[in-house]
């Protein structure tokens, strides 16, 4: 019989150490008010040969997984290019793991739920659906169908113009961190999710944060 043996999950502390110890060269991140925040400022790498539209900067899939080396399985969600790991795409040209619409991403529970880390980057606004030629869809409704998915702690990385809607309920923010491409580029933010456990939440007031349960 196996016995598995729970291993504690990293602090913010310790995450934010594996990224330092990662890119030491560059502004370390800080912790405030119990969440990862900083600036990563990326200037334009012409060498890194790809010219797929929507790429992700130099070396930021690096600094990403750096604040998440526990992280065995991930999956690439809006993959484009990428090779490593799982990937998630609808464009059969890129030959992704999963091709499919996001929208069927419930059918594949068998693979999601065994996912550490999922790292999402979905298209922004309606001229860059309209640049992959595929159909605006509920990004709110997509976080929500990863949050019945995904399995209690793993994690979610989501890139985009905006931090989006999600439930209180289901996801704890651990951090936000601004990404700036040298001119010209748009600024976007890198927001960093958990899942929770299930009938908690946290609130958080005047005296601080905290975690209740909720009954029913």
């Amino acid at each position: 019989m196996k016995i598995r043996i729970k291993v504690n999950p990293l602090s913010l502390e310790q995450r934010m150490d594996s990224y330092i110890q990662s890119f030491p060269r560059y502004a370390p991140l800080h912790i405030f008010n119990n969440r990862i925040e900083g600036q990563w400022i990326i200037g334009n790498n012409y060498s890194k040969g790809t010219k797929f539209y929507g790429a992700y900067p130099h070396k930021l899939k690096e600094r990403i997984l750096s604040l998440f080396p526990d992280c065995k399985d991930a999956l690439h969600l809006f993959s484009g290019e990428i090779k490593e790991g799982t990937t998630y795409d609808i464009n059969a040209d890129l030959n992704p793991s999963i091709c499919d619409n996001v929208l069927h991403i419930k059918n594949h529970y068998d693979v999601i739920e065994k996912m550490d880390l999922i790292m999402a980057d979905p298209p922004y606004e309606k001229s860059d659906f309209d640049r992959y030629n595929c159909k605006p869809f509920n990004k709110r409704q997509l976080i929500r169908d990863l949050g019945l998915i995904m399995k209690t702690g793993a994690f979610l990385t989501w890139l985009d113009t905006r931090v989006p809607i999600y439930s209180k309920e289901t996801w704890k923010v651990l951090g936000h961190i601004c990404i700036i491409v040298s001119t010209n580029n748009r600024v976007r933010c890198l927001t960093l999710f958990q899942k929770r456990p299930k009938n908690t939440f946290e609130c958080t007031n005047s005296y601080g944060n905290g975690t209740a349960q909720k009954n029913g």
